[in-house]
């Protein structure tokens, strides 16, 4: 009866171990699968950082050039600015030539005028000095 009873009881450990492997084949599939899971998920995590990482120098690259685009922009705005006024200075000067070259057209004007004057007047003395020569001869 005794033996029986351990044979009932080994019987019964045997299935329990049998289940216990079962299960515990089960649960290390289960482990392998998780253990992959975490690995593509450790990979992926992987890929990620990089690519944040890619993306922030991307971003400090874009944020140099910017300021150095703005310091550029800034630079340019005072060439323009300085050939601006260059520009104005040059405009006035301009002006005020053309104003001396109008000035000088009008006295160069009165000067034709007056030498028509005196050439109208010599002419006048020629003749007279033409006829008072001839006069003289006779």
């Amino acid at each position: 009866n005794a033996i029986k009873t351990i044979e009932v009881r080994h019987t019964k450990l045997k299935k329990n171990v049998a289940g216990i492997r079962v299960k515990q084949t089960a649960d290390n599939k289960e482990v392998k699968r998780v253990m992959a899971k975490l690995h593509e998920q450790g990979s992926k995590v992987e890929a990620l950082e990089w690519f944040r990482e890619q993306q922030n120098r991307r971003f400090e690259d874009i944020e140099r050039n910017y300021i150095e685009a703005v310091a550029e922009n800034k630079k340019l705005k005072e060439k323009v600015r300085g050939l601006e006024g260059e520009q104005a200075t040059k405009v006035k000067e301009m002006k005020r030539v053309e104003d001396k070259n109008q000035e000088l057209s009008t006295t160069v004007e009165k000067l034709e005028s007056e030498l028509r004057n005196h050439k109208v007047e010599f002419q006048s003395l020629l003749e007279m000095v033409q006829i008072l020569s001839q006069l003289q001869k006779k």
